[in-house]
């Protein structure tokens, strides 16, 4: 009896021991699953951090290629009109000249030239009713590297017949259609700027001209036609430049 006693003790034990084994291996079994989970559950999380990271990077990568290829656009579309000018010098006995220049290797047309006048002198020998004058003139065409000289005499002429006094004058401005058909503004005191209406013949193309160089949005001065080397026109004709092609 008390060897079956002592074999079926030593039986429950192995019994319970199995049973002990097999309860941390199960429990050692869970826990590697929940440290595969975990893993897994980080993997994903990493993933998608990863994903959205990179569609972010692409996104901005996009807009900053698009934000480029507009800026080269618009360089290119302005490569020519950077190139054109226009200014007043004080020559001798401080008479006024003006200057228009193309340094561009293509021509430009319909050139529209701002002026602003302003007499000088006694004041009471000026009209009663003088007002500084502002005037569009077309010049025409421009061939390409050359400058235009806009003639003192011009602007005193723009005043009306009888005047004899000195007039001191500026230009405000030019407009001009480049080789791609595009309209510019380039006022003195503000930056290049592209038009909506290409002709300055028309009433819509006269005010948004007026508007860009002399900051008049109605205009009804109408527009001297002053041709460059016109047999008629006081403006000569364009005389060639040395150094073009570049903005300096």
């Amino acid at each position: 009896m008390s060897e079956d006693r002592q074999a079926r003790s030593a039986g429950d034990g192995a019994l319970a021991q199995a049973r002990a084994d097999l309860t941390t291996q199960q429990q050692r079994r869970v826990d590697w699953m929940m440290i595969a989970t975990v893993v897994a559950a980080f993997a994903a999380a990493g993933g998608l951090i990863f994903s959205g990271w990179t569609s972010y990077y692409s996104v901005e990568t996009a807009r900053d290629q698009l934000a480029q290829s507009r800026e080269e656009a618009d360089r290119e579309l302005r490569q020519q009109a950077v190139l054109v000018s226009a200014w007043t010098q004080q020559g001798e006995k401080e008479q006024t000249t003006g200057f228009i220049t193309n340094r561009s290797l293509d021509p430009v047309h319909q050139v529209i030239v701002a002026l602003s006048t302003k007499l000088e002198g006694d004041p009471r020998t000026f009209p009663i009713d003088y007002k500084e004058s502002m005037v569009l003139v077309d010049v025409g065409s421009l061939p390409p590297c050359s400058r235009v000289t806009i003639p003192a005499v011009l602007a005193k002429h723009q005043l009306g017949p009888g005047f004899a006094l000195d007039v001191n004058y500026t230009i405000p401005g030019v407009s001009f259609v480049d080789v791609y058909g595009k309209r510019w503004a380039r006022p003195s005191s503000g930056p290049l700027q592209p038009l909506k209406e290409a002709l300055p013949s028309s009433k819509e193309g006269a005010s948004a001209i007026s508007k860009a160089l002399l900051g008049k949005k109605n205009w009804s001065g109408g527009m001297a036609n002053q041709p460059s080397g016109a047999s008629y026109s006081e403006v000569p004709a364009a005389e060639p430049l040395k150094d073009c092609g570049t903005d300096k």
